[in-house]
């Protein structure tokens, strides 16, 4: 649910998708109340779906909202919406109510729903506010409503054993009325006079007012002008001069005159109204406009006008000013999350011109902390991948755009209650066959992606594979190609003959995420559990040895760092491992490390890894130990600091595929970082030197140590 009307405010690219504190909460209740036994749903097996006594629990195939704007029932119900449930066979109200610019929703029943049946194959998929008043429910009316695509076997079942795939052909239309009042007259607008339509824009009825603004525009009824500047400054309904404002628009005769009068509205409304044409009008005029509004108090309506001056700021002739009125607005709502938001969506990249030209202090926290400006390497903008792919990769993109974008986002961002997000997924960005394997045979249960667990309600917990529909291996690799390279994702592409090896492994049944784990092979073990056979120490003198299957590293008194680091050298490869560390330490894991004896006689140097259980929680950031320092810290990348779990075992997995390291922290994505620096070297475990006493005899561990190496 939006709290704005669409494209008010351009979305803010760095955002990370996860971050749901100012979007995306659910505003009511899932929960529904079906009247009788709903066993035909996808999924009805598990446990979480049906409740002991047969009917849906939550929401699963909500569709055809419709918010309530006639007048023919009680004026409780205005504004209220109604949501179809088209798998529980019923009907949802949802009471909505709005404070400081929030809209929240509450049901009005308790343990009951607004319009239930008791026949199954009754399908609403849509609702209408009707011309008189009344509320039209559009009724599918089939047994079957989910697609082929996505029919689990039990589905199936349920299909059968009740003849569920006939009949067809008898959809209708159900005219839901309030018995106490008189349903409203049949409209004629079409044959109505422009004066007519004008009187319209007042109709307590919603379609009316809506048909009415539709048909002056569509007759290019300038002749109505004055009018409708007077209902637009001075009607006494707000929505009628929000209509008016609308139809002006609409003609292309708004005056500058009339929009500021608007814009000085006593109703908040009306002035987002005025903000959002002064946008659509534009040039100096739109802007100036604007700019009287720049001082607004209204959290709502400020949201409106820094969104609109967004739009202006892409014009360089108008950019200095626009990018002044955002900075007032800012000042004047400095801890609104949605007002950073605001101004740094439109910004796209340019937000150190925005300080450069304003000045603006009072909005450098806010940047700094919704935009990440801090961070050192940002690849968002870059493709990492071959020219020998871009095919492939534009091929995918029109598959995506066409099936996949239709669950995921058209962005990669997921959708709410439907399928987590593409985007920073270690799904998506790590094994290209275990991607494979997902997408072929399909997923079910709960998956972690980017540290957020996705589970119903939250999402559908389970994917169908497309290995049923016949699309052949080069489709496949052109649209994981797509969705590993897309929206900043920065991975390999993948093959034909990739897919073909997974085609041909035939699993044929969904996956788990435990499942996948483990479906990556052809690992080898860096350490045997026992003893420290194909390691060598270097550096410093701290200690190293075996304990219950872990290697442990204890601190030393008055030593440099120290390093365990394997005989054998490494250049592309894949790196698991598991480690715990005493919170009072740092440490880290070195890799494409060197010891030369013409690099300061031999110091360690190269990739490190960092383990830092402080405040500062940049673990999984890349440092290079011996050289340059910081190569890629972890400030601004929320999740990734929060991955890190002090005083516990925890999971790194490092890649190095040519000159692009990657980290994930507890399947989180930490770093991304492209450097051309070193292409080969050790793997080492650090023991960090210490200066207080106190730090003596604390330990690191590491366990589970493997690598896959990469041609």
């Amino acid at each position: 649910m939006d709290d704005l009307v669409p494209n008010a405010i351009a979305s803010n690219p760095h955002r990370n998708v996860g971050d749901r504190s100012a979007y995306g909460q659910n505003r009511v209740t899932n929960r529904v109340w079906p009247r009788r036994v709903t066993p035909g749903v996808n999924r009805g097996y598990r446990p979480e779906t049906l409740d002991d006594t047969g009917r849906l629990v939550n929401v699963t195939s909500a569709a055809g909202p419709v918010i309530y704007r006639g007048d023919q029932f009680p004026e409780a119900f205005r504004g209220n919406a109604f949501v179809q449930e088209t798998s529980a066979n019923l009907v949802k109200r949802v009471v909505l109510s709005e404070s400081d610019g929030r809209v929240e929703g509450t049901p009005p029943y308790e343990d009951d729903e607004f319009l239930t049946a008791t026949d199954e194959r009754f399908r609403p998929v849509n609702g209408f506010t009707a011309p008189d008043g009344s509320l039209f429910v559009l009724d599918m009316y089939r047994g079957v409503i989910q697609h082929s695509t996505y029919l689990t076997d039990y589905l199936k079942r349920q299909i059968d054993m009740r003849d569920l795939d006939t009949p067809l052909g008898l959809g209708r239309i159900y005219r839901v009325r309030w018995t106490e009042n008189p349903l409203g007259p049949m409209p004629r607008l079409s044959k109505a006079s422009n004066e007519e339509l004008a009187l319209r824009l007042m109709h307590e009825n919603g379609w009316w007012r809506d048909t009415a603004q539709r048909l002056l525009i569509e007759r290019n009824a300038t002749e109505m002008q004055i009018t409708l500047e007077a209902w637009a400054t001075g009607a006494e309904d707000p929505r009628t001069r929000i209509h008016a404002l609308w139809t002006l628009e609409g003609l292309q005769r708004v005056t500058e005159g009339t929009l500021r009068a608007v814009s000085r509205d006593d109703n908040p409304r009306v002035r987002s109204a005025a903000s959002r044409v002064a946008a659509s009008i534009g040039g100096t005029t739109g802007l100036t406009i604007l700019e009287s509004m720049s001082r607004e108090s209204d959290p709502v309506v400020a949201l409106h006008v820094a969104g609109a001056l967004g739009e202006l700021a892409s014009d360089a002739s108008l950019q200095s000013r626009a990018w002044t009125a955002q900075l007032t607005l800012a000042a004047a709502h400095e801890s609104n999350q949605r007002m950073a938001d605001a101004i740094i969506g439109p910004l796209e990249d340019q937000e150190q011109a925005f300080l450069d030209q304003t000045g603006g202090g009072v909005i450098q926290g806010a940047l700094e902390h919704a935009a990440g400006m801090a961070l050192v390497q940002d690849l968002s903008d870059v493709r990492l991948l071959p020219a020998s792919f871009e095919p492939s990769f534009e091929r995918g993109r029109e598959t995506y755009v066409t099936y996949c974008g239709n669950c995921h986002g058209q962005d990669g961002a997921g959708m709410a209650a439907t399928a987590p997000p593409l985007l920073r997924s270690q799904w998506v960005l790590q094994d290209e066959k275990r991607l494979a394997r997902l997408v072929l045979d399909g997923v079910e249960g709960p998956m972690d992606v980017d540290g957020h667990t996705y589970e119903p309600p939250e999402v559908v917990g389970y994917m169908a594979g497309v290995r049923p529909l016949g699309y052949d291996d080069d489709r496949i690799a052109d649209v994981l190609t797509y969705i590993r390279n897309a929206w900043g994702n920065q991975g390999t592409g993948v093959t034909p003959e990739q897919v073909a090896e997974v085609r041909e492994e035939g699993h044929l049944k969904a996956w788990t995420a435990e499942e996948l784990i483990k479906s990556e092979t052809d690992w080898t073990h860096l350490f045997n559990g026992t003893d420290l056979e194909g390691w060598t120490q270097l550096g410093g003198t701290a200690t190293y040895e075996v304990t219950d299957g872990a290697i442990v590293g204890t601190t030393v008194m008055n030593t440099p760092n120290s390093f365990l680091t394997t005989d054998r050298m490494y250049s592309d490869f894949i790196l698991e491992l598991e480690f715990r560390v005493d919170p009072s330490l740092n440490s880290g894991i070195q890799i494409r490390s060197n010891s030369l004896p013409d690099y300061r006689n031999g110091q360690v140097h190269g990739y490190q890894v960092e383990i830092d259980p402080s405040e500062r929680a940049w673990s999984g950031g890349i440092y290079e130990e011996g050289r340059r320092g910081w190569l890629f810290n972890l400030r601004g990348r929320t999740p990734a600091q929060s991955a890190f779990k002090n005083g516990e075992w925890n999971h790194y997995r490092i890649e190095a595929r040519g000159d692009h390291i990657r980290t994930w922290v507890n399947g989180v994505l930490a770093s991304d970082l492209v450097d051309t620096m070193t292409a080969t070297g050790f793997i080492g475990l650090q023991v960090h030197s210490i200066g207080d006493p106190d730090q003596a005899g604390r330990t690191v561990e590491w366990r589970n140590l493997r690598i896959r190496e990469l041609d």
